[in-house]
């Protein structure tokens, strides 16, 4: 897909299609992922990597953690929000 930028360190991208598409198909994944993406960028990728940390030590599957970690990325967060339909205009 485009939107992913082409970087070695990035990987996981099926992982992370699979979690979009999980999202756009399951309401409270959906709500959980929209309220990460509706918060600005500090605080999105503050709350990412806690998410991320608190998954890698309870020993959660490497590509799920690299696919949430993926949402850090601001254009990759933003064309996340397009899928999902989360306009950046509602971003309290």
């Amino acid at each position: 897909m485009k939107f992913f930028k082409k970087r070695k360190q990035e990987q996981g991208h099926d992982a992370f299609i699979n979690l979009i598409l999980a999202a756009c198909e399951e309401p409270q994944m959906r709500k959980q992922i929209m309220g990460i993406l509706q918060l600005d960028s500090f605080n999105r990728q503050s709350l990412l990597g806690s998410i991320v940390s608190h998954l890698s030590m309870q020993g959660a599957p490497t590509e799920l953690v690299e696919a949430i970690s993926l949402l850090k990325d601001d254009e990759i967060a933003q064309k996340a929000k397009e899928v999902l339909g989360v306009d950046s205009s509602s971003a309290e």
